[in-house]
């Protein structure tokens, strides 16, 4: 049976760019029977679920399944990994990676070397560090994703909004493989400047988004760094999470 890909986006009134992010993966996959996408809105965003409504049926000819989750309230940017762990209790998929609304695919194919990359590590706990074309400047993987061991083995998701640091945080202590697909995206970040990018040997221009102001994640970080990981909640489920992953380390 072929490996499952399941993507997650979470968003909030933003209609048009989630279309044209999901459109990009959806068109660009090799075998889209085998991916699942999974979006969580808000239950005060009937905007995003009457959208989503829209393009089924022009999604259908591209075998594509779309699963739309309300959430049962408005967590927003502070909260994100509600979001998330919502998405970890309904994933049918052998991994899940973890999208923006503010997200474009270039890589026709993308889904091929997801599976590629993980087939033969279904058995045991990975993650997946994923760096935008226009991001590779921060030296880091900015996006992340987990396979469903990685799931069952601490049964969550992520342990706070900032899912990226957590993962990494996590799986570098308890020593998990991070794997990297080099699959080729955009993050078209809100609020944020133009950036330089090499796509086929050429040198081009991503630009950022303007902050409409409209209700969605704001750019800006309400929250001070040290919080996410080193206090509270925050710290207490990374430690668990650790411990949990620990039997799978890589030696």
């Amino acid at each position: 049976m072929k490996t499952k890909v399941s993507v997650i986006w979470m968003t909030r009134k933003r209609e048009s760019e989630l279309v044209f992010s999901l459109t990009s993966f959806i068109v660009n996959a090799d075998d889209n029977t085998n991916v699942e996408y999974i979006i969580v809105g808000d239950p005060d965003d009937p905007g995003t679920e009457k959208a989503l409504s829209d393009i089924t049926l022009m999604a259908h000819p591209y075998d594509t399944e779309l699963i739309y989750l309300k959430s049962d309230k408005h967590y927003g940017y502070t909260e994100l990994e509600q979001y998330q762990n919502q998405a970890g209790k309904v994933f049918t998929g052998d991994c899940l990676m973890i999208m923006n609304d503010d997200v474009v695919c270039m890589d026709k194919g993308w889904d091929t070397k997801i599976r590629n990359s993980i087939d033969e590590k279904l058995d045991k706990p990975i993650w997946l560090g994923l760096t935008p074309m226009n991001e590779y400047w921060k030296g880091t993987p900015n996006f992340v994703g987990i396979n469903r061991k990685w799931y069952e083995t601490t049964g969550r998701v992520s342990g706070t909004r900032a899912t990226d640091g957590y993962i990494k945080l996590v799986g570098n202590a308890a020593k998990i493989e991070m794997v990297d697909p080099k699959f080729n995206f955009l993050h078209l970040q809100r609020g944020k400047a133009n950036f330089d990018y090499n796509y086929n040997g050429e040198t081009k221009v991503a630009f950022g988004l303007p902050d409409d102001g409209a209700g969605g994640y704001p750019t800006k970080n309400p929250i001070p760094p040290k919080y996410e990981f080193h206090e509270g909640l925050g710290k207490v489920r990374l430690e668990e999470d650790v411990l949990k992953l620990k039997e799978f380390s890589v030696k």
